[in-house]
């Protein structure tokens, strides 16, 4: 008999500074700040929908606001997402890890690269991490182009690599950009695909993104779009929909299931 299918949502918990990525001159504090409003936000939201996730966190965003990821910690897995979001050096493996222990209380098992950039495999199984979801297996212009990459699950030595989802055949893609920016029809269909193919579903979003940006704050059109209530509508309906066909898992419990092929 199959596994029975599975979701895994997952957040970047990070300061909000995708505007200096574009020109922009955010200051720290204000990107703190955002992030912990958009965190606040998502949290009454979260404990609505009655699914558990995983929150990829900056330790310097987790330092900001260790009683909010103590918190979350409780339902949801806290995971790694470096040190600091705008830059990233190869002693972070290790110290946001550490950070993150002594915050939450609890194991870090999972590392998510800031902007999904390729990761130095031997330096994650050092720093004590047993699995790593920086892996977009899509073209992204400007970006990366990983079509080249598995679609699913594999390992690479002790490291389980988990990428985020696309369709199969395809791959259009399936993470936090596309909700706001592929026709309704579209996603509802490729999100069925990639499920109904592989068994699983591997979502990724901001907090930031379901609320409005702070004022004056310059953005792409192609990120802005559907940003704040109207994209948190449109997430919140397709969620309920995939929760009557799959269950929601946080992303470590991948690690007890058998790997499948792409």
């Amino acid at each position: 008999m199959p596994p029975s299918p599975t979701i895994h949502l997952s957040f970047d918990v990070e300061e909000f500074d995708l505007p200096n990525e574009y020109g922009g001159s955010v200051p720290l504090e204000q990107q703190l700040e955002h992030g912990r409003l958009a965190l606040e936000h998502i949290t009454p939201w979260l404990r609505d929908l009655d699914m558990c996730t995983t929150f990829f966190t900056t330790s310097r965003f987790a330092e900001y606001v260790p009683d909010h990821i103590r918190e979350a910690s409780k339902t949801h897995e806290i995971a790694s997402h470096g040190v600091r979001h705008d830059t990233f050096d190869d002693e972070d493996y290790a110290l946001s890890k550490i950070q993150l222990e002594a915050i939450t209380g609890k194991s870090i098992h999972g590392f998510r690269k800031p902007r999904l950039q390729p990761i130095h495999t031997s330096l994650c199984i050092e720093a004590g991490y047993a699995y790593d979801s920086s892996e977009n297996p899509i073209k992204l212009p400007g970006r990366y182009d990983n079509r080249h990459l598995p679609r699913t699950p594999r390992y690479e030595d002790e490291l389980l690599r988990i990428p985020i989802s696309t369709s199969p055949t395809l791959r259009i893609p399936l993470f936090w950009l596309s909700w706001g920016n592929i026709p309704r029809w579209i996603l509802r269909s490729a999100l069925q695909r990639a499920l109904d193919h592989d068994g699983t579903l591997i979502l990724f979003f901001h907090p930031w993104e379901f609320i409005e940006p702070p004022p004056g704050v310059q953005i792409p059109r192609i990120v802005r779009r559907r940003m704040g209530p109207k994209l948190q509508d449109i997430v919140d309906c397709e969620l309920r929909k995939l929760a009557q066909r799959a269950s929601f898992r946080r992303m470590k419990d991948i690690l007890n299931d058998p790997v499948r092929s792409s």
